[in-house]
């Protein structure tokens, strides 16, 4: 008689394969110009045909990429995806609850998060003064290059060759002249954000959205680098008082900074 006994894997028991491919990965992680097959095969006690299947799988999925002449292998595109959904989804959660805490102490402001995607500028989050503690999601809201704080606040700390891209898509002749008249006035209003570290227009956002004028404003969220990756906007009507809007910019500062340095520290624990 012939007893088949039915072998279950310890529920904590690791997946050899996963184990593999991640050493493969931390293998070529780093590696000037890449690794051979026969590179990679040493460096995780693999068989070079063991080691090209795991290669071929992780290539499949982009998470290496090959050189050729002489053939090699580096890091792919999908290792960086990874880190950027994770950096977004944790600005978002992260930031809508500073959004909705802080609002909460100005109830007749408003904040929102904005990000920068290529040479646009989206509202991702916000939470208004017409209804103070509702966190409003948005999915593809632009906002305008030239008037907006936010806009003026990622091409005041853009890269050379992306505040060239900035202008080559939305060209001042065309889009910015009607509200800067001159590119000195723009060029100095942004070397003045830099000096500030935050953007405040020098005139109140009269545009369709609002029933009056806003005094606004557009703090910097900075990552672990000192890059500019984020926003956040606020706004509240130009007739406060001095004093009010002192506090506001304040508000407005601070919650960048808090969101800030929540994504440069570590991600709590479940």
């Amino acid at each position: 008689m012939i007893i088949v006994q039915n072998l279950k894997m310890p529920a904590n028991a690791s997946n050899q394969s996963i184990q593999r491919a991640a050493r493969v990965l931390f293998a070529v992680a780093g590696a000037d110009g890449g690794l051979t097959v026969a590179q990679i095969a040493r460096a995780c006690d693999l068989l070079p045909a063991t080691a090209y299947r795991f290669i071929r799988s992780l290539e499949r999925e982009k998470f290496l990429e090959r050189r050729p002449h002489p053939l090699r292998f580096v890091l792919g595109p999908a290792v960086a995806e990874l880190k950027r959904l994770e950096d977004g989804r944790r600005l978002l959660s992260l930031g809508g609850r500073v959004l909705v805490r802080r609002q909460a102490r100005m109830p007749d402001a408003s904040l929102v998060l904005l990000e920068p995607e290529g040479v646009n500028t989206y509202q991702r989050l916000g939470v208004f003064a017409e209804r103070p503690g509702v966190l409003v999601k948005r999915r593809d809201f632009r906002v305008d290059p030239y008037e907006k704080a936010s806009s003026l606040l990622f091409l005041a700390y853009a890269p050379p060759a992306v505040a060239g891209e900035f202008f080559r898509k939305h060209p001042f002749e065309r889009d910015g002249v009607r509200v800067w008249k001159t590119r000195a006035a723009l060029d100095a209003f942004l070397a003045e954000v830099r000096k500030r570290g935050y953007a405040q227009p020098p005139f109140p956002d009269a545009g369709a959205a609002h029933a009056q004028p806003m005094f606004r404003l557009a703090a910097p969220i900075f990552d672990a680098a000192q890059t500019l990756i984020a926003a956040v906007g606020g706004f509240l009507p130009d007739d406060h008082p001095k004093s009010t809007k002192r506090r506001f910019v304040r508000l407005c500062l601070d919650t960048a900074a808090e969101i800030g340095a929540g994504l440069r520290s570590p991600p709590p624990r479940n």
